[in-house]
């Protein structure tokens, strides 16, 4: 079973070739590391992640303000609190969800902090802190605080993009199934539609594909 360390550098080399940004790159991180989470050693972070979106979601109700951010982390943490490990969360319409989820956390989180005036830069770093702290691993959290917070900071220009956030979550996703594919144990892929276990040759197809974008990116780029 691929550790947390090997499931985040690899959503880091996977994500690279298409989002050299530190901040999307956190996202890809995040969406690498929250797979995970359907683990019986994790619902205590499941837990967590639920009252702090129903707190959140409380308080944005109470002041009238959009309240959806906080009900989504309630929604994703009750998603992984049913599933079985490797099982629906790890499936594409899993990841498709947990993007889709996480995505709408990020964005609206992003324009409720603009609406308030917060600078975009410290936004994005309190955004990432955040995830930070309700999905990773603690040992990576001080390095990862650090190097996000830097990195931010001392970016030229800082643009959100809806399809590049999406993008940079997806990705660090799908890092984390195509990397628990290469284990003896597989993971039902196609989930909620066949129980069946997928393993080293669906995990090579998924990885050429990446490849083959890759070249795709690079050829674009330099047209």
């Amino acid at each position: 079973m691929p550790s947390y360390k090997k499931h985040a550098v690899f959503s880091i080399i996977m994500a690279l070739p298409f989002f050299p940004n530190v901040f999307y790159l956190a996202l890809a991180l995040a969406g690498a590391s929250i797979i995970d989470m359907d683990h019986q050693v994790k619902k205590k972070n499941l837990l967590i992640m639920a009252f702090f979106g129903l707190i959140l979601t409380l308080i944005l109700y109470i002041l009238k303000l959009p309240f959806l951010i906080g009900v989504v982390l309630v929604a994703l943490a009750l998603l992984f609190y049913i599933s079985k490990h490797r099982g629906f969360m790890h499936s594409i319409i899993g990841i498709s969800l947990v993007t889709c989820f996480l995505g709408m956390f990020v964005l609206g989180s992003n324009i409720l902090l603009q609406e308030f005036k917060i600078d975009l830069k410290l936004s994005l770093v309190l955004i990432s802190l955040v995830l930070g702290v309700l999905i990773l691993n603690k040992r990576l959290l001080p390095l990862y605080s650090l190097l996000v917070t830097v990195g931010i900071i001392l970016t030229p220009s800082m643009v959100v993009n809806p399809y590049y956030i999406f993008g940079a979550l997806f990705v660090g996703c799908l890092s984390h199934v195509v990397l628990d594919l290469f284990t003896p144990s597989g993971v039902e892929l196609l989930n909620p539609f066949s129980s069946k276990r997928c393993r080293k040759g669906c995990g090579l197809i998924l990885f050429g594909a990446w490849i083959l974008m890759v070249f795709a990116s690079f050829f674009y780029l330099i047209a």
